[in-house]
């Protein structure tokens, strides 16, 4: 079940119409600051460190509460899903300006990560 809904949501995301397969994805890694809606509305902040080995991604949550996740990730093409140990996994859409946008608990949560300078 949890194979079907990740790649349903990957599936959601193509419909809606990603740019053309010709435009190239930024490459991903280094830090970057995080901005989220939780499930039940809420917000956070925080830093997210992405270590990069080829498609394979390790992800670092550093959340401005004190909290800290982590998670690693396979790439394929504009999208990176990364497992960090709950039911859903993160599914995040790589823009042409290093930018993530990501679904997470099974689409009900969101959050952007911008690379940092």
């Amino acid at each position: 079940m949890r194979v079907f809904m990740v790649w349903a949501l990957m599936l959601g995301w193509l419909a809606v119409g990603l740019p053309a397969a010709a435009e190239e994805a930024a490459q991903v890694g280094g830090t970057y600051a995080v901005h989220g809606t939780n499930p039940n509305g809420t917000t956070y902040t925080g830093t997210v460190i992405i270590t990069r080995e080829a498609n394979r991604h390790g992800f670092s949550w550093l959340i401005s509460d004190g909290s800290t996740f982590k998670g690693a990730g396979t790439r394929q093409g504009r999208l990176i899903v990364v497992d960090w140990g709950q039911k859903y996994p993160v599914v995040y859409e790589v823009g042409v300006d290093g930018v993530l946008h990501g679904k997470w608990d099974n689409g009900r949560a969101s959050e952007t990560l911008v690379p940092k300078p």
